[in-house]
């Protein structure tokens, strides 16, 4: 039979029942027969279709025992979007990633929409599309659309405390990476460390997974792995000796690590991070290194500048440093908390505090710098003096 006679035989049954109904029906053969083309791109089209009218069926009342076949679909329908995304070497906004991230957006309002209790309602699935919809946007690298998901679940007031510990292990690990990404270092580390904790032991993968993202964010508020940790899960070698180099405050030898997996750090999109980041702490470790071998000489606790440019060139093996260069590092580390005293212009020295120069690095609280896009936009246009006349014209010249 073709599409058109099933179509016909369909509605002369379903259409006055249930229009929604008759339309899923329709697609749902369609998208049988499209299997049997062995076109990827249009079984996933046909399928896409049968998901979005099963979605407006879905939206019905009295459809909470469609929510088993709903989850289950989803899941089917991400790893085929994937796979023919990879196939078919899709790329930008022709991904078939992309089809699935708004279909599974839709789906997720009509679950949020029932508010009846968690038992009898759409919600039951809430997480595992959430979880879902995170999955495709990493992969697209569309972070920022992860922020509606979690803004309409804190604001519909969807408590994760009571869904199956799998959901909420793989919503935390998500929010981690997210809030990773978002340099929010204290909440990320504290998802990451819930989804950790909570994974099952029988899941080594899972746990090496979430320790991909945990262990930087560990590190860089000075919370460091043990080595049998990382023996376990078969991250020794990426980074135990990137943390040594950091305590010893050994600079050459760090950078000298990143870049020998640069590919696994940049896989990770941990590379900006603890290149940027973690240099820092290098710095406070070598300067908390060299003041416990002065303290062993002189009484006084300081340090001279010109006795920081020698330590920072013996540690990055080169001679580019400068007084000048040192003065603004130490102010960094003064300012960010990492190292308590302050510095004598006058005299060239970092004067140390009696008590504690060197608070631990789980204590130093972090600042993200934040940013008022809208009143920058206006000073450009408002105060920002024009450009010159004659210098104007140059520029049109040239």
């Amino acid at each position: 039979m073709s599409m058109e006679q099933i179509e016909e035989a369909v509605n002369s049954v379903l259409e006055d029942t249930s229009y929604s109904l008759a339309e899923t029906t329709v697609n749902y053969l369609a998208a049988i027969q499209s299997f049997s083309c062995c076109d990827g791109r249009l079984y996933f089209d046909a399928l896409s279709e049968f998901y979005s009218s099963l979605a407006s069926l879905f939206s019905g009342q009295d459809t909470v025992f469609m929510v088993p076949l709903i989850v289950e679909l989803s899941d089917y329908m991400v790893y085929l979007a994937f796979d023919v995304d990879m196939h078919y070497h899709f790329k930008s906004k022709a991904k078939k990633a992309n089809v699935i991230a708004r279909l599974l957006t839709r789906v997720f309002n009509i679950m949020l929409a029932d508010r009846s209790p968690i038992g009898l309602s759409k919600r039951q699935g809430i997480f595992r599309v959430t979880n879902m919809a995170f999955k495709v946007y990493f992969k697209l690298n569309t972070t920022r659309l992860c922020q509606t998901f979690m803004s309409n679940i804190e604001t519909g007031g969807v408590d994760l405390s009571l869904y199956p510990i799998s959901d909420q292990v793989t919503y935390k690990y998500y929010l981690g990476r997210y809030a990773l990404y978002d340099i929010r270092l204290q909440q990320a580390y504290d998802h990451l460390q819930f989804a950790f904790e909570h994974c099952g032991k029988d899941h080594w993968h899972n746990k090496r997974v979430i320790l991909h993202y945990l262990i930087p964010a560990g590190i860089m508020l000075g919370y460091f792995p043990k080595k049998e940790y990382l023996i376990k899960y078969n991250l020794h070698n990426q980074y135990w000796p990137l943390i040594q180099a950091l305590k010893k405050g050994d600079i050459a030898s760090y950078l000298h690590h990143l870049y020998v997996y640069i590919d696994y750090f940049k896989g990770k999109y941990n590379v900006l991070l603890l290149r940027d980041r973690g240099i820092v702490l290098a710095w406070r470790c070598l300067v908390r290194r060299l003041y416990t071998i002065r303290k062993s000489i002189q009484a006084t606790p300081f340090l001279t500048f010109n006795e920081c440019v020698k330590a920072f060139n013996f540690a990055e093996r080169t001679n580019r440093f400068t007084i000048s260069e040192i003065e603004c590092m130490l102010v960094s580390l003064v300012s960010q908390g990492y190292i308590r005293g302050y510095l004598h212009h006058q005299k060239q020295r970092l004067v140390l505090s009696k008590v504690n120069p060197f608070p631990p690095i789980s204590k130093v609280r972090l600042y993200r710098e934040k940013y008022n896009e809208s009143l920058m936009t206006e000073y450009m246009e408002k105060e920002y003096p024009p450009i010159p006349e004659e210098i104007q014209m140059l520029i049109e010249e040239r």
